[in-house]
């Protein structure tokens, strides 16, 4: 696959990359809609319980992700330049820090459940709900960070059809959890959504174990090894570094989304299922976006590593191109079948009215944020995380909070209020974003400065700590 990134063809190379991601990002989301699915069938309270614990879990889940990124583009350079080992050196260590920051958060995010919950508003007959799902999914959260760890490690070295394999058993065996622990099937005790959460929690639990397995044996294309395990400096500094700013940006959106879902739940308990089921849906053409940015990533960082900026710059403007003409195909689709949508998860007709007016207005944006996503993949990509982090925290902050408040509470006007002012905020950032890209500045290689720091560290004397 790495004479294909930097010598094949490109649009059919994105194509091969990108549709295992496609599948195992539609994998993903079936992970909620699945849940979504079955809780429906017990309450409205139930199906909004996980939409209320979502933006805390994405909080906590955004260090995986930010570094996720940093792992990405350490792993793509390092094959791009033919240095195997290098790359096995810093997966190694990517999933050693992840690890331990795992840990750390995980028990943070179990204990202040309640208390987080209270402060986002959540209604009082889904605050017990929603408080049971977090603090199973947080005390998973090691497992859930070797997921993540693993995928990405295969997406930097172009290996995107074995995550699609593993994801996808554990989306069936999810499928096959969730009705048996929610409703109390067999042998086992009806557990609501409290059993929505541990078939989560149970199934990236195995997909996690058998990930790291494959890993630590060599079985695919990058090797975890036991005498590159234990924390080292300069690789905690270069995953830092790069990594940072990525999860700043995810940090930063999590917590916005933390305080949206609070004007969200301003309007009761039916804008927050209308809301949640919506995202769920849009999720769904967020796999088109996987697709493609993870093809960015992958090539624009092995490209770059082998020197070749002319056709890392190709790569990114005919990537950017062909996903925003796909998803003004899926957009418009999925806003005119926005009302059987909504009717296949939630049958009660005010959850269903005011979600698909929400897809009327948000549906339109997606194009425009497949633009922004585009955009960021290729910063990423070749490690200049800092302009996508920037924009990322714009788009919601500045942008998405101030005009959805605005636009529904001091201008009156509600829900459609909150939905017009997420759309604008897409179209946006995706302009600033884009034109930022067209400076040129992410042409330059980030694993030169590894290559410096090494340099440095074995001229050092003996004995001479490391910085």
């Amino acid at each position: 696959m790495r004479e294909r990134i930097l010598g094949g063809p490109i649009l059919k190379t994105m194509v091969l990359l990108g549709w295992p991601v496609m599948v195992t990002n539609s994998l993903q989301a079936l992970y909620n809609l699945v849940d979504a699915f079955w809780l429906g069938r017990v309450s409205t309270e139930a199906v909004s319980a996980p939409s209320m614990a979502w933006p805390v879990l994405f909080l906590t889940m955004s260090v995986a992700i930010g570094f996720q990124f940093a792992g990405i583009a350490l792993v793509a350079q390092h094959t791009g330049a033919g240095e195997r080992e290098r790359a096995d050196e810093a997966g190694t260590q990517l999933y050693s820090f992840l690890f331990l920051v795992a840990v750390a958060l995980g028990a943070l995010g179990y204990g202040l459940a309640p208390l987080v919950l209270r402060a986002m508003n959540t209604p009082t007959d889904v605050l017990p709900l929603a408080v049971s799902y977090l603090r199973i999914v947080t005390a998973g959260m090691p497992l859930m960070y070797g997921s993540f760890a693993f995928m990405g490690l295969l997406m930097g070295i172009g290996d995107t059809r074995t995550p699609m394999y593993l994801i996808g058993g554990s989306v069936l065996l999810n499928a096959v959890f969730d009705p048996v622990l929610i409703f109390g099937w067999g042998p086992f005790p009806e557990m609501g959504v409290a059993g929505a959460a541990w078939a989560t929690v149970i199934t990236r639990g195995l997909a996690a174990g058998i990930g790291f397995w494959m890993l630590a044996r060599g079985r695919v294309g990058i090797h975890l090894r036991a005498r590159y395990a234990m924390p080292r400096l300069r690789w905690i500094h270069q995953i830092v570094r790069v990594g940072l700013p990525n999860v700043i940006d995810q940090a930063g959106t999590s917590l916005g989304f933390v305080i949206l879902m609070s004007l969200v739940a301003g309007f009761g308990t039916v804008a927050v299922a209308a809301y949640g089921v919506g995202n769920r849906l849009t999720n769904l053409l967020n796999v088109a976006i996987m697709g493609a940015t993870s093809s960015l990533l992958t090539m624009v960082g092995q490209n770059l590593g082998a020197d070749q900026v002319d056709r890392a710059e190709l790569i990114a403007k005919r990537g950017i191109r062909a996903t925003m003409l796909a998803l003004f195909g899926l957009a418009g689709l999925t806003v005119l079948l926005r009302v059987p949508l909504y009717r296949l998860f939630v049958p009660d007709p005010e959850v269903v009215a005011m979600g698909s007016q929400f897809l009327l207005i948000f549906g339109f944006s997606v194009p425009f944020f497949g633009l922004f996503a585009g955009a960021s993949a290729v910063f990423r990509g070749s490690g200049h995380t800092i302009p996508p982090m920037v924009f990322s925290l714009i788009r919601l902050w500045a942008l998405r909070l101030l005009l959805s408040w605005s636009l529904a509470y001091p201008l009156g006007l509600a829900t459609t209020g909150l939905w017009t002012g997420m759309a604008l905020s897409n179209v946006v950032a995706a302009l600033g974003l884009y034109g930022w890209l067209l400076r040129g500045t992410w042409k330059r290689k980030v694993i030169k400065e590894q290559a410096n720091l090494e340099t440095a560290a074995a001229a050092a004397p003996r004995g001479s700590p490391e910085r």
